[in-house]
Order: C-alpha cells, then structure tokens, then sequence
C-alpha cells in the first residue's frame, strides 16, 4: 500500500488494515487472474508507489501495482465512488497527493483500487473481510479520462483545490464530478471521488468480485 515521501499521520492507523486486504488479495485474487505477482516488502519500492509486481494475460508487459483501499468504509456505506488523493498535509506544509504525484516520485503503472467488505464489525484482520471488489486501472488511462474531462471546465483543479483548502466548503463540483475534503482526518487530505461504474469501464473488464 502507498506511503507517502515523508511519514504520514495516517499510516500507523491504517497499516494494519491495508495488510489484511494485502493477504486477503494474495489468497483470493492473484494466484486466480494473474500469471505472476511478486510483492514488495523493501521501504525505497513502497515509497515509489510499488506494493507488487505482476503480469497478466492481457496486459503486456510487468506491471507496477499500488494497491488502495476504502478499509474506512468496510462496515459502513458500500461506497459508489473511490477517493484519488489530491492533496494533504504535513503540518502546515500542502504536499501533493499520489493521484497528480507532480514531485513524480512514484513508479506506479496501475492501481489496484479495492472495496472491502465486513459483516458490519470495523476492519482489523483479513478474517474480517466477508467479500470485495477490486479493480486494475491504469495509471495513464485514468488520468487520460480525467484530462478530458477537465478540458470541459471552465475551472482549474489546482484553484479548487486552494478553494477548499482555504474555505470552509468540504465538497466542491468540478468537470461533472466531486472533490471533497476530509478535516476530520490529521492530514486532512483532498480527494477526487471517481464514480464506481466509471472505474469498472475504465479496467477494460479487469475488474472482480472476490
């Protein structure tokens, strides 16, 4: 699962749960519709957006994948949209989040976005988890589609971004979807909630329900 360049307030609180999903995916998911996964466990990879290699029938080429998972969610709503970091904080410094990656620290080819599922009891452990949905996306794909939707807006991302940053709004529209702030949070990340069924096309059928 991604960590960002510097520590963030968020790891140590949902390590434990990305783990889970991480062995739920590696028993359910990859020896069924992969040819090869090769996880990666060294810190340098992981800060490069790499949780593991792997190929697939259908893809050409190793692929790179970052798994992200709505482990927050697993007892609550079963989320219709996936969140893609935009921005966060360290401090009082605005770092830029893994889905614009400007810095271009990470080495992600695909992410493997992931819905978890629990009986209703918060998500701690893979015996948790009763069913999920995962879907690959590719990173140029996705931010291709997002490109094009944003030549539809009159408004800029970034400025947005600044918007709610600074206002007190938690949730702004922009190019037809929605981009939401999480004050609750230490980090208080900003992120662009992407349709479910948009991501499901966007898989090009890579997409499970395990």
């Amino acid at each position: 699962m991604d960590m960002a360049r510097n520590s963030r307030p968020a790891f140590c609180r949902d390590s434990h749960r990305e783990r889970a999903v991480a062995e739920y995916l590696d028993y359910h998911l990859y020896p069924k519709h992969f040819q090869s996964t090769n996880r990666v466990n060294d810190k340098a990879r992981q800060l490069a957006g790499i949780d593991l290699f792997a190929t697939h029938k259908d893809i050409d080429g190793e692929m790179k994948i970052d798994e992200k998972a709505a482990t927050s969610w697993a007892h609550k709503k079963d989320l219709q949209t996936f969140a893609f970091e935009l921005q966060w904080m360290l401090g009082d410094e605005a770092m830029g989040g893994w889905f614009i990656d400007k810095e271009r620290l990470k080495e992600t080819t695909h992410w493997m976005c992931i819905w978890p599922r629990t009986a209703g009891q918060p998500l701690n452990l893979v015996e948790d988890i009763v069913r999920a949905e995962a879907a690959l996306i590719s990173v140029r794909v996705l931010r291709r589609w997002v490109r094009k939707k944003a030549s539809n807006s009159s408004e800029f991302l970034e400025d947005m971004i600044e918007r709610l940053r600074n206002g007190t709004e938690d949730e702004l529209q922009w190019a037809g979807l929605r981009i939401r702030i999480s004050r609750n949070l230490p980090e208080k990340p900003i992120n662009l909630l992407i349709p479910r069924d948009v991501l499901r096309v966007l898989s090009e059928g890579n997409h499970w329900d395990l």
